[in-house]
């Protein structure tokens, strides 16, 4: 059985929720928009500009599907005791409303709004916009992901050679030395890095001290184009197992599904 027809939502529900929420994180990207980049020149990092971001963001994005979807709720109005209760929403989402707040406030292109739709912990829809770039990235979780409505997929038969590329974390340097011999980089966002991996601009990325927020619909967009992320030891990483909040601090590599240890022989932790 998929994890479809384990959902209650129809087809028509989908497309509607689906057409919804996109416009909803295109008018947040848009609000965004007009703080880029403005992120105070004195100092490394403008945390009254991002929060104000972010509080701007989530208002926006949370208050339309409040006001529109009756039963829905957010991972961040939750607390502990009630993602364990029987009276635990049946629709959680969980929004990241600025991931890669160091690239927005700093005037650099990666960055983005994300949100993803759980039913009964199980994903259903995950989306991410990039407002600079104007990329938007959605998927039906284990059916079919897109970018601009147009279909995404993985490298197919990825191998490992100098123009390959591996998308890491910041401060990688620390943890790890590597003999890939390909190219590493970081852009700055973790969803952003795993969208890259979905539609084959990059072979695989590395990820670690993320939440749940940062992974939650880049992560069925990742699945849907083919793609999964794993611990480094090839564990399965399954995101409903941490809807609790709790920070996941192992490294992680999303690549195509049956490709990650052509990228973890080149790794050795520090």
């Amino acid at each position: 059985m998929t994890l479809y027809e384990q959902q209650s939502l129809s087809d028509r529900d989908l497309r509607t929720l689906k057409e919804f929420v996109e416009n909803s994180l295109r008018k947040s990207g848009s609000l965004l928009m007009e703080m880029y980049g403005k992120g105070n020149k004195s100092t490394k990092f403008d945390d009254e500009l991002v929060t104000l971001a972010d509080n701007a963001a989530w208002k926006m994005i949370s208050g339309k599907i409040h006001d529109s979807f009756d039963g829905h709720c957010f991972l961040r109005e939750l607390t502990a005791d009630q993602m364990s209760s029987d009276d635990c929403p049946r629709f959680l989402w969980i929004l990241d409303t600025l991931d890669g707040a160091a690239s927005f406030q700093a005037g650099m292109p990666v960055w983005g709004v994300s949100a993803a739709l759980f039913e009964l912990f199980w994903p259903v829809l995950g989306f991410l916009y990039l407002p600079v770039t104007n990329e938007l990235y959605s998927a039906y979780a284990d059916r079919e992901a897109l970018l601009n409505d147009q279909p995404i997929h993985v490298r197919q038969d990825p191998t490992v050679d100098n123009e390959s590329l591996i998308l890491v974390y910041s401060r990688f340097h620390r943890d790890f030395v590597s003999d890939f011999p390909g190219k590493i980089r970081n852009f700055g966002s973790s969803a952003g890095h795993l969208a890259y991996v979905a539609r084959g601009a990059a072979d695989a990325c590395i990820l670690k001290n993320v939440s749940i927020p940062d992974l939650a619909a880049g992560s069925i967009i990742l699945e849907a184009a083919g793609g999964q992320i794993k611990f480094l030891d090839g564990t399965d990483f399954h995101v409903g197992e941490y809807l609790d909040g709790k920070r996941i601090d192992q490294p992680l590599i999303a690549a195509p599904k049956n490709s990650h240890a052509l990228f973890v022989r080149h790794l050795k932790e520090i």
